[in-house]
């Protein structure tokens, strides 16, 4: 149903994802490093989801404060605004990281994205109103913006839920199939069938490897990207990292490691060997 009513505005959340793919490209190596805060890369988990914690969090406290109020209780204004002002402060947090994690999805996922983001942006709004009418003491406009608020965010979190539950964005893709293991070093290519420094497919059973060789040394990744499951052997290889052809998450070869956004989960890692003639793996490496 959500997607339903999302589609229609399908060319507006493509316009806003170009838009921000076109502000972060302009910023260049800056923007780059931006998005990989905002992604949460340092983190290893996306940091949206736990601003996102901080909004709900202060917005039901207010609430509880201001239900309080209704009983009597007096001298809660001045709490209710702080409390009201660090939701707002995680509300813009988690706006601009929410749109710097928007403009890496499409199909479906992107439209409800859009729908939650809009939701999330207007019941911030009425935070904004209902801070300012805490600290002036206006009862009847701080409930009405404050519950207007609360409840268009609840259902835009609601919303949120549903973009991950049901089409994992921000999930690890490869939590639940780390790939085959191989308790033994196991021939998955021949050499000769490794070209010197390009990303190539191989098999380990039904597991799909990118593989990399640089003369004698060879590394070997899984070859599904943990952000949204693109073939790294279409990608391409910076320094010693190896860029996904889809949203450019960039690993080390060395270890998996996540060295740009908006990947925020290692990737699966063999070790691998060049022996009689053929390329061997092991692993995962745990």
């Amino acid at each position: 149903m959500l997607e339903r009513i999302a589609r229609p505005l399908g060319g507006l959340w493509r316009g806003i994802a170009g838009l921000m793919n076109g502000i972060y490209g302009a910023l260049g190596g800056p923007g780059k490093l931006l998005a990989d805060l905002l992604h949460g890369v340092w983190l290893g988990h996306p940091l949206h989801p736990l601003i996102t914690d901080v909004v709900v969090g202060a917005g039901t406290a207010a609430v509880l404060l201001l239900v309080l109020t209704w009983f009597g209780i007096d001298g809660l204004y001045v709490p209710m605004a702080w409390t009201l002002l660090l939701a707002v402060l995680a509300a813009l947090g988690a706006i601009i990281s929410g749109l710097t994690d928007f403009k890496d999805t499409f199909g479906d996922e992107l439209n409800v994205a859009g729908m939650h983001g809009v939701l999330n942006i207007i019941g911030t709004a009425g935070l904004v109103i209902a801070f300012f009418a805490a600290w002036a003491e206006a009862a009847t406009l701080l409930a009405v913006s404050l519950i207007a608020g609360y409840l268009i965010l609840s259902v835009g979190a609601f919303i949120g839920g549903h973009v991950v539950f049901k089409f994992g964005a921000g999930v690890n893709h490869n939590a639940f199939d780390t790939g085959k293991r191989a308790k033994e070093f196991t021939r998955v290519a021949g050499v000769a069938d490794v070209p010197e420094n390009t990303p190539t497919r191989a098999m380990l059973g039904t597991t799909a490897l990118v593989v990399v060789r640089r003369g004698d040394v060879v590394y070997a990744l899984k070859d599904s990207c943990p952000h949204a499951s693109a073939s790294l052997s279409k990608g391409h290889l910076e320094d010693g990292n190896i860029v996904c052809p889809l949203h450019g998450s960039t690993f080390r070869l060395a270890d998996g490691a996540v060295r740009h956004g908006p990947a925020t989960a290692r990737q699966v890692r063999y070790q691998a060997r060049i022996s009689d003639g053929g390329v061997e793996v092991q692993g995962p490496v745990d």
